[in-house]
This record gives structure tokens, C-alpha cells and sequence, in this order.
């Protein structure tokens, strides 16, 4: 299932007993990657390793965190007894919790997808027992999406937040973001991060442990019972505590069982919580992940079950009390000093040259970086204070990228003498420099094959250096685009069933696909009859009106376009041109024009 981590694979125990405290350090294995520029720059020490599917990585973190996650690559899928009745699914970061009762199973979590949900219930049957599912829940949305499949028509009730619903009928992929309709961008974003379209072996290969098949088909169902954060449900006998947490996902919920002395929950990962995402989301307060940590700490359980994050059991007062300080000093630390830092007056792209965790943090195992990487974290933070002007005039405007890298190639000598300026950085190791100088090649000369490929290589030595799994799939895709491939993207579309479920949201977000140039001086009310539900988009000499009751707008429709759901759905992804969805739907010449001011879903490569 894991061949990334076939060479190194955890101890055989379902639980994490080892103190933290004696995880092996070095400097090899405890990189400074908050001082990005020296880990990257002049490092003459540091070797990748290269693992069994061929892909070569930084396995620093990994070999720190491996025998606390659940993850063995010598080991099939299967159900692992934690306690009495209790088992947790191994083999994947996001396996179910499964307990059973006298009169059947209670589950916590389903998968990304349809095939997980499948995949987890064969696993259960084979491993735990036959008797039917009578109770679901959902810690959060992210992984919702496999209960049908899980299901398999038992009657269970599906237990969630009062927000969990909404949240993955708004969402794409993964996140519930601010701006709905910039999905397309974060959903592609999303791909990249984590390592969705990357070969399964070769030196670019996938980490099977940290990587999702998004796009999958969803079996999602929405929820029957909902928890309130403090409010309790007993199910066949077993009182069960919620807890509302805002955590990757606004909609998470830790459960505590007070019989068992147990917490299942989306909080206490095996590694430094991602307090920003690369791929984009919500703002993800720190503060608010902090408290979290503190709530399962506070409760002093006895076991700490993490169904999100990829941890074994982690058993033991003590030991859990022990970890659970450690992940929210770290995550206090890098939050604070970002503050600290910025109220003196450090620009915020400045941040993650002056935030190193302290030794006595890092020494931790579950403060690492395998998969979120600190040094992307602070500027996070001072930007959702002031957004993007650091408050430094010289920051207000700046010349055209090609502009500016153009007038720097000048003032350097030409292309020639930059070039080989590349080549003489890369051979004394200094890669950010290196990488800094083949960007202004590529801006001034974007199709040139020998600029591209010398950030290509930039980019994938420096993916290698990065022991963060979501940096180093941002790099590697960038360097494989960069060569030509054209499956990564920064943007993707929705899918068909997130159109068919709601026709006229999608209408809503066709909005923002008007070509400003074609539509200047046109006016016009093109109206969408998809499956009987009329909505509309009203033109107006370069905007796009959302109108949600055309029949009752100012302004009567000028054409409309009549489709089925499945219809509209293909030509909203780009899989029928605009010109074949307006013969489809036997509609007008109007209707053909007034479509074509809109933009045709296309996906465009990460570099063009």
C-alpha cells in the first residue's frame, strides 16, 4: 500500500509507548528548516535518500515520526486492537475508529471516497466483526465521504457537527474556503499538495503515506443526529462526549468517552499541525488549534485515538501529557514569535528567517515537519492581520515580473553571464540562489528549453531538501511542468455532482468567467432552464449580475438556454465546447453570442 516507506517501517505494537524524549537527534536528522535559506543554501551534508518505488526524499522527519504512525508498509491493511472492543484501521493516515457494542458497531470516520468506505467495511468484517453499523460519526468533513460504501445498507444514524453538512455540500476537494468561487484555483492547488497526479515510482514518485486520490467519487450522506460542542449522545449503552475543535476543518469534533477513558479526535497529529496550507483554505488560527490540544490534554485521558492525522494509539497519561505540551509549545512558539516579531517590525516574508524551534521542542517526535513545514507558516499569520502590504512604501508598487527581471538581466550583463552565473551557483550548492537567477531567465524568456529546464532542476533539488511532504510536491510539480508535463495545474473544475447538486450555484459561479474585453458594451439577460430551475446571469457592459429569480427580474431574459443537469455539468467543465451546448439545448443565435463573452473551462498547465 506504502512502497515510499518500505524501508523503514514501524515497530510492530498497536500503541505509541516510546517517550518522546528519546527519539534519535543528529544534526542529519534534526535539519533547521525554519532557516530555510541556509538548510537549502551551501549544505554540503545533507543526502537525500532514495526508497524503494525509486523516489528520492528527505526522509529525516519520516524516520522521526514512523514509530508513532500508523502506517507499515511490512504490514497488509487490518484492524488493530487498541482496548477492549476497540480497534483502529492501520495502513492509512485517516483509517476508521471501530467499537463495538452489544447490539452492533459504532464507527468514527468513513474515507476520502466511495472506494475507502468499501475498502474500510471488508476490513471490519474480516478483522473485527459481522454485526451491522448502527452508529457513524463524522470527527470532520474531510473524511465523510466514504459512509455509503461503509454502510452498505445498515441502518445507522450519522452523528456530526451541526456545521459538517453545509460544510461538505460548500466545499471542493477538501477545503470550505472563504471565496467559493475560487475553488477551481484551490482545488487544483489541492492536487499538487498532495501528490495526487505524481508517478507511483520513479525519482519523482508519489509518498504513498501522504497522498490522496482527490476526485474520486464521493459516498457521502448527510448526517441524521447532530453534536453541539458539550453535548452528549449514548449509543447502545456508550455515553459519548463532543467537543466542537476548529482544527483543517472548521467542523471538527472530539469525542470522549468517559467509561474508557478514551478521546477520538482530528487534533493531536504525529506532526506539527499545519497551521497554513499551501494548497489554501481558510485562515487557520492558531489559537484555535491550540485550545484544541489543550481540551483533549485537560480531559487527561488514557487513550488518544487520532483518526485524522495518522497516529497510533497514543496510551498512557503521562505520555499523552507530555505530548500534547510539546505540540502546543511548538505551535505557540512559531504563533507568538510571528507576532513578536512583526510588532517589531519584521516584514512578513522575513518571518521564517528569524523563527527556529528550540532544541527541547524539536526533540519531541510529534514536533516534526513531515508533513507541513514551519517555515510556511508565519507570514500566514502577519497577513491575515494586514493582508498583503507589509506597511513599507517601497512595497505599494513594483515593476512587471518580466519587466523587472529584464532591467536586472541588463544591469547583469546579459542572458549569457547570468546563465552561467546559474551554473556556477548550482555547482557551489547554492540552490535559492540558483533558483532565483533561472526565474529571471524564464520571465524574460519563458519558452526558452534550456532556462526552463535549469529551474526544473532547481526546483526538484530543492523538493528534495524539503522534508515536508506538501512543500516538496509544490516543487516537484513545478519542476515536472516546467519539462512539459501537462497534468498539474493551478486550477481544476468542480465536479459533475457538485453542478448537478446545485445548477444554479454553478450558474452563480459562471460569473466570474466573463471576459471583460469581449463583454464591454453589451448588455444582456441570458437565462439557464437546467432541469426546470430557471437562474440567470444579467451582463452589464463588463460584469455579470448573478440573477436568482429571472422571471421576476427588472429586465426580461433576452434567450435562454433549456438543458438537463447533465448537460449543463458537462459544458460548466469544459467536457462540451460552447458552441455544442447552445445546439444541445436548440436555443437561439442571442443565446450563442451572449455565451461566448463567457470563458470556456480550460485547464492550464502549472507553467505554461
Amino acid at each position: 500500500m506504502t512502497p515510499a516507506l518500505a524501508s523503514a517501517t514501524a515497530p510492530a505494537t498497536g500503541h505509541s509507548t516510546q517517550s518522546p524524549a528519546r527519539a534519535p537527534q543528529g544534526s542529519a536528522a534534526t535539519p533547521e528548516y525554519t532557516h530555510a535559506w541556509r538548510w537549502y543554501n551551501q549544505n554540503p551534508d545533507f543526502k537525500p535518500m532514495t526508497l524503494p518505488n525509486g523516489t528520492i526524499i528527505n526522509f529525516s522527519e519520516w524516520a522521526k515520526a514512523l514509530p508513532f504512525v500508523r502506517i507499515d508498509a511490512s504490514k497488509a491493511p487490518h484492524a488493530q486492537p487498541v482496548a477492549d472492543k476497540v480497534w483502529m484501521i492501520h495502513g492509512f493516515f485517516y483509517g476508521p475508529v471501530v467499537i463495538e457494542r452489544p447490539n452492533g458497531l459504532i464507527v468514527v470516520s468513513t474515507g476520502e471516497n466511495a472506494d475507502d468506505g468499501k475498502m474500510f467495511r471488508d476490513i471490519i468484517r474480516r478483522d473485527v466483526s459481522t454485526k451491522p453499523i448502527i452508529a457513524m460519526f463524522y470527527d470532520h468533513a474531510h473524511y465523510a465521504k466514504g459512509a455509503e460504501t461503509l454502510l452498505d445498507g445498515d441502518k445507522a444514524m450519522i452523528i456530526a457537527h451541526p456545521d459538517s453538512d453545509r460544510t461538505v455540500q460548500e466545499s471542493g476537494f477538501l477545503g470550505n474556503p472563504t471565496i467559493p468561487e475560487m475553488m477551481p484555483a484551490l482545488d487544483g492547488r489541492a492536487r499538487i499538495h498532495f501528490g495526487t497526479d505524481m508517478p507511483s515510482t520513479g525519482p519523482d514518485a508519489k509518498v504513498g503515506a501522504a497522498s490522496l486520490e482527490l476526485g474520486k467519487k464521493s459516498a457521502w450522506l448527510p448526517t441524521t443526529r447532530t453534536l453541539a460542542d458539550g453535548e452528549t449522545i449514548t449509543v447502545d449503552g456508550l455515553e459519548i462526549q463532543a467537543f466542537h475543535c476548529i482544527t483543517d476543518a472548521e467542523d471538527s469534533l472530539t469525542f470522549w468517552i468517559p467509561s474508557m477513558k478514551l478521546v477520538i479526535d482530528n487534533v493531536l497529529w504525529p506532526c506539527l499541525p499545519n497551521l497554513y496550507t499551501l494548497r489554501g483554505d481558510r485562515y487557520r488560527g492558531p489559537e484555535n488549534w491550540i485550545a484544541a490540544i489543550k481540551k483533549i490534554r485537560d480531559l487527561a485521558p488514557e487513550i488518544v485515538l487520532d483518526v485524522g492525522g495518522g497516529a497510533k494509539a497514543l496510551v498512557g497519561k503521562d505520555l499523552i501529557k507530555d505530548t500534547t505540551n510539546a505540540v502546543i509549545d511548538a505551535s505557540s512558539f512559531v504563533y507568538d514569535q510571528a507576532i513578536r516579531l512583526t510588532n517589531k517590525g519584521v516584514r512578513m516574508q522575513e518571518l521564517r528567517h528569524h523563527i527556529l524551534l528550540p532544541a527541547h521542542l524539536r526533540d519531541n517526535p510529534y514536533v516534526n515537519e513531515l508533513y507541513g513545514q514551519c517555515d510556511t507558516f508565519p507570514e500566514a499569520f502577519a497577513g491575515q492581520a494586514h493582508g498583503w502590504f507589509s506597511g513599507h512604501a517601497e512595497d505599494l508598487h513594483a515593476l512587471p515580473r518580466a519587466v523587472a527581471s529584464g532591467n536586472l538581466l541588463q544591469l547583469a550583463g546579459g542572458e549569457d553571464k547570468v546563465f552561467e552565473a546559474y551554473k556556477a551557483a548550482v555547482a557551489k550548492g547554492e540552490h535559492l540562489w540558483a533558483k532565483d537567477l533561472a526565474v529571471m531567465l524564464t520571465d524574460v524568456a519563458p519558452g526558452n528549453k534550456t532556462y526552463r529546464q535549469a529551474l526544473a532542476d532547481t526546483f526538484r533539488t530543492l523538493g528534495r531538501y524539503s522534508a515536508g511532504a506538501i512543500t516538496r510536491n509544490f516543487y516537484l510539480a513545478a519542476a515536472r511542468s516546467l519539462e512539459g508535463e501537462t497534468t498539474h495545474t493551478l486550477g481544476a473544475v468542480q465536479d459533475a455532482e457538485w453542478v448537478v447538486a446545485d445548477p444554479a450555484r454553478a450558474v452563480n459561479h459562471l460569473r466570474t468567467r466573463l471576459d471583460p474585453d469581449k463583454a464591454a458594451g453589451r448588455e444582456g439577460v441570458l437565462a439557464f432552464d437546467v432541469a426546470g430551475k430557471r437562474s440567470a446571469l444579467h451582463i452589464r457592459n463588463s460584469v455579470a449580475e448573478f440573477v436568482s429569480q429571472p422571471d421576476q427580474h427588472y429586465r426580461k431574459a433576452d434567450a435562454t438556454l433549456t438543458t438537463s443537469a447533465d448537460m449543463f455539468a458537462r459544458y460548466f467543465r469544459g467536457e462540451l465546447s460552447a458552441k455544442a451546448f447552445v445546439e444541445a439545448a436548440g436555443a437561439n443565435d442571442h443565446a450563442a453570442t451572449l455565451l461566448s463573452l463567457f470563458d470556456e473551462y480550460r485547464q492550464l498547465p502549472m507553467y505554461p
